[in-house]
């Protein structure tokens, strides 16, 4: 006798965020996999994609401007500058209608892999919405939007947090 599946629960306190956990630990797995199989292992990381397809987009943007599109803390954005600009596939120039800020854009390397990143990002997106009816495919996107905003949300909360416990720490005076 087999023991019954659980079920997802209801309440969005549930499973749903170790659903989420294992829904991505799967897909990184498979996306590692597809990138070994097509020779880009080597060429392109898991975890780049959002911004190497803003770029293809529309390049010479502004990191700032990427940021926010994308909705990334500036901390993270240039973390991932530097991973993606460490594999050749992105440069930056200052930017010449601002000299604080910089442009980033796609290098040749980058631009002649678009037509195989649009081609595995198409048959990812087969294999994840696979059974699934087109206005499923809307629902799920939209529902997996409202989730990284609420994310987004919250980590803006504790980061708002964490320095008004930094601000506190640094006001009130030691303890001897």
């Amino acid at each position: 006798m087999s023991s019954p599946k659980p079920a997802v629960q209801d309440d969005p306190d549930g499973q749903i965020s170790l659903l989420l956990g294992r829904a991505y630990f799967s897909y990184l797995g498979m996306l590692e996999r597809y990138l070994k199989l097509k020779g880009l292992d080597d060429k392109v990381k898991p975890g780049i994609g959002n911004l190497l397809f803003a770029l293809y987009r529309e390049g010479d943007r502004r990191p700032v401007d990427l940021a926010a599109e994308l909705g990334l803390a500036r901390s993270t954005l240039t973390k991932l500058v530097g991973q993606v600009k460490g594999l050749g596939l992105i440069q930056t120039r200052a930017d010449s209608s601002d000299g604080r800020s910089i442009r980033l854009s796609l290098t040749k390397k980058a631009r002649a892999l678009m037509p195989e990143c649009f081609e595995l990002a198409n048959h990812l997106q087969s294999i994840l919405c696979r059974g699934f009816s087109a206005s499923e495919r809307r629902q799920f996107g939209d529902l997996l939007l409202r989730t990284t905003a609420n994310i987004r949300e919250e980590q803006e909360t504790l980061e708002k947090h964490a320095l008004r416990e930094k601000r506190n720490s640094k006001t009130q005076p030691k303890k001897s």
